[in-house]
C-alpha cells in the first residue's frame, strides 16, 4: 500500500495481499480476484474473500492415515475450538493421511482503512498458526498420555 487509506473502503484480494506483505507474510492472488495463497510458518495459507467476510485457513498434513482409528488430532481440534477464540480447527480426513486445518475469519462488510486491514490480516494469520501449533502440541501430549498409560498397564 503505497498511500495510507484512513477512510474505510472496499477490502480486496489485492489489498488483502498488500497488508500481508506489509507483515512479512508473502501471498499471491489468483485471476479470480478472490482467493491468494501462500506459505508461513510451514504451513500452507489460504485467503479467501467473501462479500462480508475474508477467511484465513491454514493446511497441513499428518503422518496419520486418514483411516486409522487414532482419534488424537480430533480430541486436539475439539479442545482448540473449546479453548480458543480467534481461530477454529478441524481434522480432514479425504486424502490419504489427516489434514489438520485451522482458520479465522474477518468482517470486511463496512470496508476497512489499511490501518484495520493489516492489524486484521496480522490477527487473524497469528490466530491460525496458533492454533495450528496448539492442536499439534496436544495431539502429541494425548500421545504420550496414552504411551505412559500402556506403559504402566500390568
Amino acid at each position: 500500500m503505497t498511500t495510507a487509506n484512513s477512510t474505510p473502503s472496499l477490502v480486496t484480494i489485492d489489498r488483502i495481499v498488500d497488508a500481508f506483505a506489509q507483515s512479512g507474510v508473502g501471498i499471491t492472488a489468483d485471476s479470480t480476484g478472490r482467493v491468494a495463497q501462500g506459505s508461513h510458518d510451514n504451513l500452507e495459507l489460504m485467503v479467501v474473500l467473501l462479500d462480508s467476510v475474508f477467511i484465513v485457513r491454514a493446511d497441513s498434513a499428518t503422518d496419520t492415515a486418514a483411516d486409522s482409528p487414532d482419534a488424537n488430532y480430533y480430541l486436539a481440534a475439539n479442545e482448540v475450538n473449546s479453548t480458543l477464540i480467534g481461530a477454529r480447527a478441524i481434522v480432514g480426513n479425504k486424502s490419504d493421511n489427516l489434514i489438520i486445518r485451522t482458520e479465522a475469519e474477518v468482517s470486511v462488510a463496512a470496508g476497512m482503512t489499511d490501518e484495520q486491514l493489516r492489524s486484521a490480516s496480522d490477527s487473524a494469520v497469528k490466530a491460525v498458526v496458533d492454533a495450528h501449533n496448539a492442536m499439534v502440541a496436544l495431539a502429541e501430549q494425548f500421545r504420550e498420555a496414552q504411551a505412559k498409560l500402556a506403559d504402566d498397564t500390568p
